[in-house]
């Protein structure tokens, strides 16, 4: 038979279902839980850096928002003065250009034409580096000055020519289509129509210069047959220091440079570019700006961004708490359900998860026309090993049991802990019965191989009903129930076994039960009576005692003896409601009969109860009975499973004055060292021994030293099952101090007990009469 480790099913049920079929335990369902935390924390990240970044470009483009504006209002500062400056050229240009005088000397070609103030700029306005030249009306240069360098022509040839082709051409072009419209009234020579002059930039020498191009032309009108145009007047202004310093005061503005290249756009500077007439991009003017908003952001920025970074950082360990947190919370989650559903002490799955498991795999079985084993284990006398060795000797016995049931069954099958000694187990998969009764072999042999636990071996067994699917049901909880009945037969059988569940077994429980509910009403109805058989003394003439023995006047029935009802009661437990009202029926009845000594059986559960002491003292006392009196008969059961709490309510008992004796000793599992413990007063020797020792000489040697060890050990000596003469003449002879049987009488009503004694005490050579008890002989 294959012994493997337990595997699990797969199922996709709910999370309970999931946790006993699942591959792993919680395995899908945690890890499920646990990505969708990390995809939680990360969206709440996202979500948080993205707010964030929102937040800072829009800080940034509320700043940009506001820079630009304040740098438009800077840059239309700058350009209104460079176009008040370029004006100002201008109008200087077109008040030299537009004169009788400068026409004249122009058509006249005179050597001395610049050396006259009026064909010059004014030293207010004319710069360090200012160039001039005089064209023709076929733009060829008739005269240059350059202040800071020679007179020369070179300049306009090298550098202006190309440069102002286009605009010369268009200006050339426009000036001899007006004809008369040059004729400006004398008061607006200093804005002369557009046509007159046109502006432009240049690159002269590597700097950046303005460029006023002015038609040399008469205030006046024209003279008849003169050109309307004499030439052309070019005044090139360079943008040089003065100029820029100049641009700084008016403007307000600060480190104005000019740069050919484009500079990189920031929040502290502003660049103005320069532009052809044509459109092209000739340079740069540059500045700091003032703008408050650029600073704002600059030095904000930093703060803005620790922020931002202590935000993300704060988010990111709240998370982190709260991802290791859920992942405390599912683990937690996970150990309460794994607790849910298995044994603490052992490990193994409990009733629950057997439950799930076990429907599943009816289910399974069924499908696959397949037989399933329910099966019941109890381990036998398991509170004898808990009671004598203590429960942590229990607790490891326990788990050895469950590690030899893990080992004893197949890859398919499973066990579970469902109560302190039983065990379920679901043995699937199989073809045949035989398979299954196979295993449960298997676990018996296993089972009964002796435990080592520390210095202790022990030695147990265990009972186990079997029920079967499809054969007694399909339904799990009428297979449990069945496999129940078969256990309760099997310990009813001895014990140690295995039972198959029967059908008649069900039907002896149902009765059993319906007696059970019986007894539960009898005791209410009161139908339960005391009857007393006496106990004579060696000579058989006087009563020394009276054992209550119970009988039930069943209202359909009749009188029932104890064998009747006795073995359900001690089963359903109801032995010790039944016991208690067999000792206060007892005691009550003591009370009247003076110097007979009462003797009630006690169950052996109502002898491992601690209070019940305390019970047969308060009834001594209700009922003014002396505690000598009252005489206590144990079986030895209550021997085979005795534990320290037994123990201490015999002496209990013994120190109330209550006598302690031993019945039915010789029978079951008698050990002679129980005796050595001084718990019992009397022994009564079981009624099997006196049968055959009358003719049987080993027996009558058994019989006579079994009572000599009970008087030398100092206690009393019963024997029970006297029937006849002989008998009771060979217990004379062997000085048997006491005697019970029905030679003297079977068990009577308490009544026909007290005429029976005065019959007695009348005469004791005349045989007292018979008393029948209906037609029950006991």
């Amino acid at each position: 038979m294959s012994k493997v480790p337990m595997a699990e099913q797969t199922s996709s049920k709910n999370p309970m279902t999931s946790a006993v079929l699942g591959s792993t335990f919680g395995n899908t369902v945690t890890r499920g839980k646990k990505v969708g935390a990390r995809l939680t924390a990360l969206l709440i990240l996202c979500v948080v850096a993205a707010a964030l970044a929102v937040g800072y470009l829009a800080f940034y483009w509320s700043t940009q928002q506001a820079l630009n504006f304040e740098v438009e209002k800077e840059v239309r500062l700058v350009q209104s003065n460079l176009k008040v400056f370029r004006n100002g050229l201008a109008n200087e240009a077109e008040r030299i250009a537009i004169s009788n005088k400068a026409y004249a000397s122009v058509l006249s070609e005179e050597t001395n034409l610049l050396l006259d103030e009026d064909l010059t700029p004014t030293p207010s306005t004319r710069g360090d580096r200012d160039i001039f030249v005089i064209l023709n009306k076929d733009l060829e240069p008739l005269y240059t000055f350059r202040r800071d360098l020679p007179w020369h022509s070179e300049v306009f040839e090298n550098q202006l020519r190309m440069q102002l082709h286009d605009t010369l051409s268009e200006l050339k072009k426009k000036a001899t289509t007006k004809n008369m419209e040059f004729r400006v009234p004398e008061p607006l020579r200093s804005q002369a129509p557009l046509a007159l002059s046109m502006r432009d930039m240049v690159m002269v020498d590597g700097a950046v210069g303005l460029v006023t191009v002015a038609a040399i032309t008469p205030s006046t009108a024209v003279p008849k047959g003169m050109p309307a145009v004499a030439g052309y007047l070019l005044w090139v202004r360079s943008l040089d220091i003065r100029s820029i310093r100049s641009f700084e005061e008016s403007t307000g503005l600060s480190e104005m440079y000019i740069t050919n290249n484009k500079p990189k756009a920031t929040f502290e500077r502003v660049s103005l570019p320069l532009l052809r007439r044509n459109g092209e991009e000739i340079g740069n003017l540059s500045w700091k700006t003032t703008a408050a908003s650029g600073a704002i952001f600059t030095n904000s920025s930093p703060y803005f961004l620790g922020t931002i970074l202590a935000i993300l950082l704060m988010t990111i360990v709240i998370l982190l708490r709260y991802i290791k947190m859920t992942d405390r919370i599912l683990k937690n989650e996970a150990d309460a359900t794994h607790a849910a559903l298995h044994d603490a002490l052992c490990g193994l799955p409990n009733r629950t998860w057997f439950e799930i498991f076990a429907a599943d795999v009816l289910r399974r079985d069924r499908k696959r026309q397949q037989i399933t084993g329910i099966v019941f284990l109890d381990l036998d006398h398991f509170k004898q090993i808990n009671d004598s060795l203590g429960h942590s000797i229990g607790d490891e016995v326990i788990k050895l049991v469950a590690e030899r049931l893990r080992t004893s069954i197949n890859r398919e099958d499973r066990v579970a802990r469902v109560s302190g000694d039983e065990f379920l187990l679901v043995l699937s998969h199989r073809s045949s019965i035989e398979e299954i009764l196979e295993t449960c072999m298997y676990i018996e042999k296993m089972l009964s191989d002796a435990f080592k636990v520390e210095k202790h071996k022990i030695l147990t067994t265990a009972s186990m009903g079997v029920a079967l699917a499809p054969a007694h049901g399909h339904n799990l909880t009428e297979l449990l129930r069945r496999a129940d009945i078969a256990l309760y037969q099997a310990k009813k059988l001895g014990r140690g076994r295995y039972v198959l569940f029967e059908k008649e077994m069900e039907d002896t429980l149902r009765i059993s039960r319906e007696i059970e509910e019986d007894i539960k009403r009898a005791l209410n109805a009161n139908e339960f009576q005391n009857y007393y058989q006496p106990i004579m003394d060696h000579t058989g003439n006087n009563i020394l005692a009276a054992e209550a023995l119970i009988r039930w006047n069943h209202p359909k029935k009749g009188l029932l003896p104890p064998a009747a009802f006795l073995p359900v009661a001690e089963e359903s437990m109801l032995i010790n409601r039944i016991g208690e009202w067999v000792l206060e029926n007892a005691i009550k009845d003591g009370s009247s009969l003076d110097g007979v000594t009462m003797c009630v059986n006690i169950s052996p559960s109502q002898l491992r109860h601690p209070e019940f002491p305390e019970l047969v003292s308060k009834l001594l006392d209700k009922y003014q009975l002396e505690p000598s009196q009252l005489e206590l008969e144990v079986t030895e059961d209550v021997l085979i499973n005795y534990s320290e709490t037994v123990v201490e309510v015999i002496e209990r008992l013994r120190k109330l004055g209550v006598k302690i004796a031993l019945d039915d000793f010789g029978t079951g599992f008698s050990s002679l060292s129980y005796l050595r413990r001084d718990l019992f007063d009397k022994i009564k020797v079981d009624r099997s021994f006196i049968k055959g020792a009358v003719t049987d000489a080993k027996a009558k040697e058994i019989l006579s030293s079994t009572i000599s060890l009970g008087l030398r050990l100092g206690m009393e000596v019963c024997v029970e099952g006297v029937e006849d003469k002989e008998q009771k003449d060979l217990l004379l002879s062997m000085d048997c101090p006491m005697m019970q049987g029905y030679l003297f009488s079977r068990p009577i009503p308490l009544g026909k007990f007290r005429l029976w004694r005065e019959d007695m005490s009348e005469d004791h050579d005349q045989k007292p009469r018979k008393i029948r008890v209906g037609a029950t002989q006991y």
